[in-house]
């Protein structure tokens, strides 16, 4: 994962995040640093609601990440791939690849998350299909990735539940609502799983840096 930005800028993003994992439900990397079969992979999404780099504006563009570690995060020898909606110019992908890469430095996971991964494969600029709806969003890109989000039912009445994780030190998210996967699958050369039926979160997360 490479950048052509030659000196880091002040940047800063809201977005809606969607997370999805492997982890059977809540995740509990988020408690005790493990993960539930031992490895870990995610497909996550940022709809950046409003952005920029320095002069760079990155309002309303999506960006998936995809990991996959051998163990837990922290254990490192992750690898990593990046896509970028193909509704972007060279210089907000650029700036993107700055920021999600960790060479931007600043707050959120971006920085921590390249220090554990070994592997960067070439981001791909791609049409990105991205509905935002809290615990029932989806997000796909045609012939790669297809990820929908459903909310935790009462088996008893049907009633929709309302679940909740507050984590006051977390560096992704503070407060996001707890669901699963109906869908959460991709298919590349390098990153082929299917981890449906398991961890979701949504959040909205706000970054910042240097």
């Amino acid at each position: 994962m490479t950048s052509t930005q030659t000196s880091i800028s002040k940047w800063h993003l809201k977005a809606d995040y969607v997370e999805t994992c492997n982890c059977d439900f809540g995740c509990p990397c988020n408690f005790n640093g493990f993960p539930t079969y031992g490895f870990c992979r995610a497909l996550t999404l940022y709809h950046i609601q409003i952005g920029n780099y320095g002069d760079v504006k990155l309002d309303n563009l999506d960006v998936v990440t995809a990991f996959s570690w051998p163990k837990a995060i922290h254990e490192g020898n992750g690898t990593v791939q990046l896509f970028i909606t193909r509704n972007s110019n060279e210089q907000q992908r650029n700036s993107v690849i700055t920021i999600f890469s960790g060479q931007a430095k600043g707050n959120g996971p971006f920085v921590i998350f390249a220090s554990t991964c070994k592997y960067f494969l070439e981001p791909q600029f791609v049409d990105i299909k991205a509905k935002i709806d809290g615990k029932k969003s989806n997000f796909s890109i045609p012939d790669i990735m297809d990820v929908q989000v459903e909310s935790f039912v009462n088996p008893v009445t049907g009633e929709e539940q309302d679940t909740k994780i507050q984590l006051p030190k977390g560096f992704i998210w503070k407060l996001a609502e707890a669901a699963k996967t109906r869908l959460m699958r991709i298919s590349t050369p390098h990153l082929n799983f299917d981890d449906s039926g398991k961890n979701a979160f949504y959040s909205v997360v706000e970054f910042s840096g240097p």
